[in-house]
Formats: structure tokens, sequence, C-alpha cells
């Protein structure tokens, strides 16, 4: 007999829990963007569960109310949230931001243009203040030191600046002292790899005594070589006029620019 009632008690026991474990509802899990409030794990059948927007979301529409049901299952959610948005963020000057999404969460990437260096935080978080986590950086120019200055040359800088650095984008003008011609690039500039750009060369030039012109005069030459630049002066004798430019300049190649002609005057 005691056999029976323990064993009809046991019976109870274990009804008892399977009914409770089917008819509860567990914590529901965030979903969306909205959680339960408070910390409550169980909720019986017919208890309501108050809802809330999570960290970093925003309620927009719906009942924050949802109850369990006799089945074990809550009503469904009519809760919406909306993430949070950050400002809308501008690229840093001489640089750029490439942006996906503005939203909680999401990441933002900055980088620099050629030549120039990045100074903060690569990339930057939308929180859930709806801030973002980290400034703008600022993108500043590589720096030269002073440009060599080729032998027999000089150099002009583009502006006035003070110190032994220059920075990316800087630009010189080479001149040759006379009468020497410059061979190579007469600009220079200071490149994105911290140095300047390949320096010209100065060399001497010289000129053959330049050749007479029919019905024509040189109205100063020597019988010598002429160095790079030298001029030579045309005339006509009388009768004919000059058809092209009056001088010639020993150019940079060793020879004369084009010479002029006499032609007969049709007056």
């Amino acid at each position: 007999m005691r056999h029976t009632l323990v064993l009809l008690l046991f019976c109870h026991v274990c009804l008892h829990e399977t009914v409770d474990a089917r008819t509860v509802c567990s914590r529901p899990p965030p979903v969306d963007g909205s959680e339960v409030l408070g910390g409550q794990r169980v909720f019986e059948p017919g208890e309501l569960a108050i809802l809330k927007c999570s960290q970093g979301y925003t309620p927009i529409s719906g009942s924050r109310n949802i109850i369990c049901t006799i089945t074990g299952e809550w009503t469904k959610r009519s809760l919406q949230c909306s993430p949070k948005r950050c400002p809308t963020p501008d690229p840093p000057a001489n640089g750029n931001v490439v942006v996906s999404s503005i939203v909680f969460q999401s990441t933002i990437s900055y980088t620099c243009n050629e030549g120039y260096i990045l100074h903060g935080n690569s990339s930057s978080e939308c929180l859930h203040t709806a801030t973002w986590s980290s400034p703008a950086p600022r993108c500043k120019p590589v720096t030269c030191g002073l440009p060599v200055i080729p032998k027999y040359a000089k150099i002009i800088y583009d502006k006035v600046f003070t110190g032994n650095t220059t920075e990316f984008g800087f630009g010189i003008t080479y001149k040759c002292l006379p009468p020497l011609a410059l061979f190579g690039n007469e600009r220079g500039y200071c490149t994105p790899n911290r140095t300047w750009t390949d320096p010209p060369e100065c060399r001497e030039v010289s000129c053959q005594v330049p050749a007479a012109i029919e019905n024509g005069f040189m109205t100063s030459a020597f019988h010598r070589e002429y160095v790079y630049m030298e001029r030579v002066k045309y005339g006509c004798n009388k009768g004919y006029v000059l058809d092209g430019p009056m001088e010639i300049v020993c150019e940079k190649s060793g020879q004369w620019s084009n010479k002029p002609i006499c032609k007969e005057d049709a007056k």
C-alpha cells in the first residue's frame, strides 16, 4: 500500500512538471533591435512582457507589449526599432572617406591622396549615441629636404618658405648661368616619395659661323663659334626685302634657327 502511494505521488509530480514546462514562456531573445525590459527569465501564460528598443535603436512604431500564450509561445511582436544614424561624414582635406552606411555599428574608412600622410584613426564606428567613435583624421603633405642645385645653375622657388624642408607639390624652376644651355627638366617638384624630381644639367653649346643668304648680308657676324642664345642679324641688298626673321639664334641643338631669305622688292 505504501509503495503504491509513493508511486502515485511521483507520477503526480512528473505530470505537474510536464505541464509547467509545456505552458510557461522563456524569455524571448533580442530581435531586430528590440528586447524585453527587466531581467525576468520565465513567464506564465497570460503574463505580459514589455519590450524596449536595444541600445543604439529608436522606436518608430508598434506596441511594446507581448503576451505569453497557453501554448508557451509569445504573441507576435509589433514594436519596430530603427538603428540610430550618425551624421554624414565629410572627407578630410586632400583625402577621401569610404561610406557604405551611417547607421549604428556601421564603419567608415578614411584615406589620403597621393603625397599625403594620414594623421589620426583610419576608421570610425557609428556608436549607440549616434556619434562617430573617432574624429576625422588630417591628411598632411609629405616633406622633402632642400633640392640639389645643379652645377652652373640657379634655382627659383615658386614661393617664399622658411626652414630646410618643403612640402609635396612644392615647385621650383631651374636656370642655367649664361651662356650654358639647360638639358633636362626645367621644372622640379617635391614628389610623394619624399624626393625631388631629377635635376637638369647645364652644358656648353656652340654653333658654327652662320651661312650667308643670297642677295643679302649679315650685320653682326664674326668668323668664330657662337655660344647658346647668341644672335646674328640679317639684311638685304638694295632692291630686295627680307622674308622671315631679321635675326637668328644659336639654339640648344647646336643649330641656328631658321634663316630668312631676300626676295626682290615688288615695288
